[in-house]
């Protein structure tokens, strides 16, 4: 009390000597209060309250003592422009209103506070302090207000801690350093902690939490704007942010948990350019961030989510959803939800960004899992396209696929994927890492159209059961880029009909059609991706040019298919249902697996054009394995249901078992072609194989542990040895081929041009040229060594080209030389054999009727050039031939009418 006299004696002295000086109260550096000395009674000091008797007011004044900085005196004139409301827990709130007699109203019953501003002022603001456990303020303004809060805490148990109503702005300024906590109750009426029906905009650099007990935590009927602060949602109802619009440029906004969703902008837009969102959302069916028929454009901030409910989205808009930059971590765990419609269900999936419009990302940082609880969940999930032009993506998908009934009462299922579309799938830039390990996950799937072109940089790592890296109900296009696909998930078999359907790991997978132009493309099958398709489409596949790796190591299979019939599966490198054109570009493929295949078509093959030249090096090392009964599925390099025309290229074929198969026809009309088809196995190894065969031009090299060309039907009535029709034609190139036999027709065979070059085997019963029908020599070189097999016979009388037929009683070294002159010293012919031979085929359009010729084992030859196997057996032309250290064998006389000379020596 006596400090109180003194004070009040202090004024009263000041009062005195300076009339006219006014006192000043101050809080956090603003004048909170100001008055004329001589209309000051006392100013008493209390527990709580710093109370000012004034000469003009019934009430004291109470301010509380922690709200005072300080206490200063001024002669000067002092302005009031700012309007405080003081909490004081149970007390009347303290108000000062500089504008109470000009329009601004304002009551406080205990911590009741109500506004009423129609005083036409701009720029009016409400700084709040204090504290109270039963308070709220309502604001009535025909203008936008400034609300300062200044480590207010308010709690309403019957309403909304904060309403303003008038359809104007809310500036929410947070003041630095400071903490606001605004609490409803559960009896509240109101739709938010905070609500109001004008737009809502929150900065400054201080912190504001909400606890929405009754409904949302903040909710307006118009926009929300973040421009700074940290505003926390603890909990809410229903949404963290309600409103119709939300922007955001910097400041953190937090939602740790709402039943609704993180932040939610109606049918309006969201428009976030910086700052940082982090939203935790655990409910079902709800979304972190969303709109409803409205757009979102993310051109910057950190947006952090975590999704676990039921079906829930991340980023969700029925509009279209375009992001140019930012920072994105996002974890989905919700189940897929299937509710009866029609004659079945309908699935909803929990996805991380959601739109029912367009998705485009022209930049950004992704870092999206979707865990295993997220069985079908989806990363980027778009009704309209997905466009990717640039950005860093990295997504993780571990949820399994499961199957259901559809609305249309049909078998049905559903599956987890980092990208689906209801319609294309556009990659022209950026980098994207996709991990897959739930079964029958995508990397890319789209209802129609996947294109990768530019600068697109693909990874996709797939190891579930029957994954798919990239696939289309459409088409997939590669104009650029580089796409790498690892598959370890092995084939699924699903039971259909009177025995199994099966489904495929597959790198890139086309319900229609395939075409690369351009890029690099790798697909990698490990030994756990049994049935492995590398690049697969049931329409054409189009290789126009980049660089294509294919390498498939897992096994194939028997099951019983669908009609209950014993079938199998193995891996391919390339596969189409349809017809495969390679036209240019690099392409190595590598097929392990047993019963694996390098190229396979189930319609035509072309490879190469007249002006365009691909190069392909295609292996297959797999073993065969038993079907049933004696059907073997067999590995095959390059094999097709129709015809295989290779036109150009640089082609290296390496099998263990065929290397070049058609059911219909093979044609080789130009570039330099290699085939190796060796097996381990007794009678296995083909080195082309069709009912028709034609070489035409090219460079054709053939070495095969089997037949190296076999034109055949198959097994025909009357036997092997029986004419089943099919037919050899070689018109132009060359043709170079070893093997046992090293030619078989079970029909005919036709040569009118070209230089064909046979090594066969040294032991019968297999031979150099072996045929059941006819053997025509009309036309171009031909040279043939092989064994003394009885069966072996000379070209066909009805030949209309000139030729040899010689049988050695002893076998030509495969060291030494068959050397072929007229007795003049004109060379026609200059042998090496692979293998040591016996029996030989000689033409050439130089042979003569009723001339003399030589023939000579062994001697030597320098200069020249050589045609033949890379193992330097073949023909030598244009070099010199010396005799010595040859013998000569037989010197004839060709005959004067028959086109065929049988000379046995």
């Amino acid at each position: 009390m006596r400090k109180i006299y003194l004070l009040g004696l202090l004024l009263l002295l000041t009062n005195l000597s300076f009339g006219q000086q006014k006192i000043r109260v101050h809080n956090s550096g603003n004048t909170m209060y100001a008055k004329e000395l001589t209309a000051v009674d006392s100013i008493k000091l209390e527990s709580t309250y710093t109370k000012f008797k004034l000469s003009d007011a019934t009430n004291t004044l109470n301010i509380q003592k922690t709200m005072i900085d300080s206490l200063t005196f001024t002669t000067n004139t002092v302005n009031l422009d700012k309007i405080y409301i003081i909490y004081n827990g149970t007390d009347d709130a303290t108000i000062i209103n500089p504008y109470a007699t000009s329009g601004v109203t304002i009551t406080a019953t205990a911590g009741t506070v109500v506004v009423t501003a129609a005083s036409g002022i701009t720029n009016l603001e409400y700084n709040i302090l204090g504290s109270s456990t039963n308070g709220s303020l309502t604001i009535t303004t025909d203008l936008a207000v400034n609300l300062v809060l200044n480590n207010l805490t308010l709690t309403n148990p019957n309403g909304a801690a904060l309403t303003v109503s008038g359809a104007k702005t809310t500036n929410i300024l947070l003041k630095s350093g400071t903490t606001n906590t605004l609490s409803d109750g559960s009896t509240s009426t109101k739709n938010g902690t905070i609500t109001t029906n004008g737009p809502i905009v929150i900065q400054d650099s201080g912190t504001l939490v909400i606890n929405g007990i009754k409904k949302h935590g903040i909710n307006t009927s118009s926009t929300i704007t973040v421009l700074n602060g940290t505003t926390t949602i603890n909990s809410a109802a229903s949404d963290g942010l309600h409103s119709e619009g939300f922007v955001m440029s910097n400041g953190t906004v937090n939602v740790l948990s709402s039943l609704g969703d993180g932040i939610d902008a109606g049918d309006a837009a969201i428009a976030i350019s910086g700052g940082t969102i982090n939203v935790t959302s655990t409910a079902a069916d709800v979304k972190a961030i969303k709109t409803g028929t409205g757009t979102i454009a993310i051109t910057g901030g950190t947006i952090n989510l975590t999704v676990s409910g039921a079906q829930s989205k991340g980023i969700s808009a029925k509009g279209n959803i375009t992001i140019t930059s930012g920072t994105f971590a996002i974890t989905i765990s919700g189940a897929t939800v299937l509710t009866a419609s029609g004659s079945g269900f309908d699935p909803s999936y929990c996805s991380a960004i959601k739109s029912d419009g367009i998705i485009a990302v022209n930049g950004g940082t992704f870092t999206i899992n979707s865990l295993a609880g997220a069985n079908g969940g989806k990363v980027f999930s778009a009704n309209g396209e997905i466009n990717i032009t640039a950005g860093n993506i990295t997504t993780n998908t571990a949820g399994n696929g499961g199957i259901y009934t559809n609305i249309l009462g049909i078998a049905d299922s559903f599956s987890t994927a980092s990208f689906t579309s209801d319609t294309n799938i556009n990659i022209s830039g950026g980098i994207v890492n996709i991990t897959n390990s739930g079964t029958d996950g995508k990397g890319i799937s789209a209802d129609l159209n996947v294109a990768i072109s530019g600068t697109a940089q693909i990874t996709i790592t797939n190891s579930g059961a029957s994954g798919k890296a990239i696939k289309a109900d459409g088409n997939i296009s590669v104009d650029g880029g580089t796409t790498t696909t690892n598959l370890s998930g092995a084939t699924v078999l699903t039971a259909s009909g009177s025995g199994y359907d099966t489904s495929y790991p597959s790198g890139l997978k086309a319900t229609g059609t395939i075409t690369i132009n351009s890029g690099s493309v790798t697909v990698i099958g490990t030994t756990a991706a049994t049935g492995t398709k590398g690049i697969s489409a049931d329409g054409n596949i189009t290789i126009n040019g980049g660089t294509i790796n294919v390498t498939t190591t897992g096994n194939g299979a028997v099951y019983t298919n669908t009609t209950g019939t014993v079938d199998s599966y193995s891996s391919a490198a390339i596969t189409t249902d349809a017809n495969l054109v390679i036209n240019a570009g690099t392409i190595t493929t590598s097929s392990s697996g047993t019963g694996g295949k390098g190229l396979k078509a189930d319609g035509t093959m072309t490879i190469g054009t007249v002006s365009t030249s691909p190069t392909l090096n295609i292996t297959t090392t797999g073993a065969r394995f038993l079907v049933s009964g004696t059907d073997y599925a067999h590995p095959k390099t390059i094999v097709a249901t129709s015809a295989i025309s290779i036109l150009n290229g640089t082609n290296t074929i390496n099998s263990t078992d065929d290397g070049i198969h058609s059911d219909v026809s093979v044609t080789i009309s130009g570039g330099n072609t290699i085939v190796n088809a060796i097996s381990s196995v007794t009678a296995m190894g083909e080195g082309v194989e069709a009912p028709i065969i034609n070489f035409t031009g090219g460079v054709t090299n053939i070495t095969a542990s089997n037949d190296g060309i076999n034109a055949t039907y198959g097994t025909v009535a009357g036997g092997t040895e029986s004419n089943d029709g099919s037919q050899l034609n070689i018109s132009g190139g060359v043709v170079i081929v070893a093997g046992k036999d090293a030619i078989d027709s079970n029909g005919n065979i036709t040569i009118t041009g070209g230089t064909t070059i046979v090594t066969g085997p040294t032991a019968s019963p297999e031979e150099g040229i072996d045929f059941n029908g006819t053997f025509n020599m009309n036309g171009g070189v031909l040279i043939s060594g092989g064994s003394n097999a009885s069966m072996t016979k000379s070209m066909s009388t009805t030949s209309t080209q000139r030729g040899m037929y010689l049988k050695s009683s002893a076998s030509l070294a495969a060291t030494s030389l068959i050397h072929i002159r007229t007795a003049s010293g004109t060379e026609l012919a200059t042998f090496k054999p692979k293998n040591a031979v016996y029996y030989f085929h000689f033409s050439s359009p130089s042979v003569a009727a009723s001339t003399s010729y030589q023939i000579y084992f062994g001697g030597t030859y320098t200069g020249g050039s050589f045609v033949g196997n890379s193992t330097a057996w073949g023909l030598y032309t244009g070099g010199t031939y010396s005799t010595s250290g040859a013998t000569l064998k037989s010197t004839f006389t060709s005959s004067a009418s028959s086109t065929v000379n049988t000379v046995s020596f």
